[in-house]
């Protein structure tokens, strides 16, 4: 009798023990879909631009085997703000080709009957409102010295309400690019300038700004037209403060930070950066500087500060590239 009783405990441990595994299996399993999905309906991120190595590079030529390139959607994020009068996607395609890339995003155009080459409009209505899409690495021309390329693109709608839109490629054997506008996950902060973050026209050039720090103890020099040269002259309570600006030409194209201000926070108070002709022991000032492939240098400010009291400025780094007729905002403490 007791070996029965043994027995059957050990047949119901058994089974408890099977019942156990099972459930956490399932547990398991269900936890992953879960999660898969919770994640699945997150906006995903773009990769962040990298500043390139090397500046004023030869570009590809022009594709000519179009009816062998390949489009297709890789993902998109739709962006939607009171203060637009268009909605917008930022779609990730990839392009596949015989040979290196250099194609004209003419060829793309919505349902709407919006040519992708052609959106300065929309473009110039973002940078007004301190709209950046650069910052999420799109480009206005499809260039690549590979034949495989993942790129986003920039693609307006001009309906606010639409559900859905589609983008035409008039070459190859290329489907229609189905978008999904439903959710409009994109939020302003994703196009937003920060220090530290790759400033780009999405064609021509990169930038990349880095923290404000001050110079003390080095003296200032100013140039004259003539060649010759003399000190500053600052006041005693004049503090320095710099602005480091990487910048590279893609592909020898001219680039010339023309003007540069900080304005304040909440003050109205604005500064000024140094002109051209300033300089220091140490640092080169890049404003004004003419760029065909890679530079560096700063841009000096002036602030005056007699109690010598520790100030920290909350405000926005305004750039005016040359040709360009907004100015390029980042949030920047000085």
């Amino acid at each position: 009798m007791r070996k029965m009783k043994n027995k059957t405990t050990m047949l119901l441990a058994g089974g408890l023990a099977v019942v156990l595994i099972l459930f956490a299996a399932a547990a398991i399993y269900f936890g992953m879909i879960v999660k898969d999905r919770s994640g699945s309906q997150l906006p995903e991120e773009t990769e962040k631009p990298v500043m390139v190595e090397q500046g004023g590079q030869e570009k590809p030529q022009e594709t000519q085997g179009l009816d062998a390139v390949e489009v297709d959607l890789v993902n998109a994020t739709v962006y939607r703000f009171d203060e637009l009068d268009f909605q917008f996607a930022i779609a990730k395609i990839r392009v596949k080709a015989e040979e290196p890339i250099n194609i004209s995003l003419e060829h793309f155009a919505t349902s709407e009957g919006v040519k992708l080459n052609d959106i300065d409009s929309y473009l110039d209505q973002l940078d007004k409102n301190g709209l950046y899409i650069g910052k999420q690495n799109v480009w206005f021309e499809l260039v690549s010295k590979e034949n495989s390329y993942v790129a986003n693109i920039f693609v307006p709608i001009k309906d606010k309400t639409a559900q859905s839109t589609t983008i035409n490629v008039d070459f190859g054997d290329n489907a229609p690019i189905q978008l999904n506008l439903k959710e409009a996950t994109g939020t302003r902060e994703m196009l937003g300038y920060v220090a530290e973050d790759v400033i780009t026209d999405g064609k021509t050039y990169q930038m990349q700004v880095g923290v404000a720090f001050q110079i003390a103890s080095e003296e200032m020099y100013r140039t004259f037209d003539d060649g010759s040269v003399e000190t500053a002259g600052l006041p005693s309570t004049a503090e320095v403060y710099v602005f480091r600006l990487d910048a590279v030409s893609l592909w020898g194209d001219e680039l010339v930070v023309e003007d540069a201000v900080y304005q304040v926070e909440g003050s109205g108070n604005t500064f000024q950066a140094l002109s051209s002709n300033f300089h220091s022991e140490k640092y080169d000032n890049i404003l004004g500087k003419t760029i065909k492939e890679k530079d560096s240098g700063v841009l000096f400010f002036i602030t005056y500060n007699p109690e010598k009291e520790p100030i920290t400025y909350q405000g926005k780094l305004k750039l005016k590239i040359k040709g360009q007729e907004n100015w390029i905002e980042i949030t920047v403490s000085l």
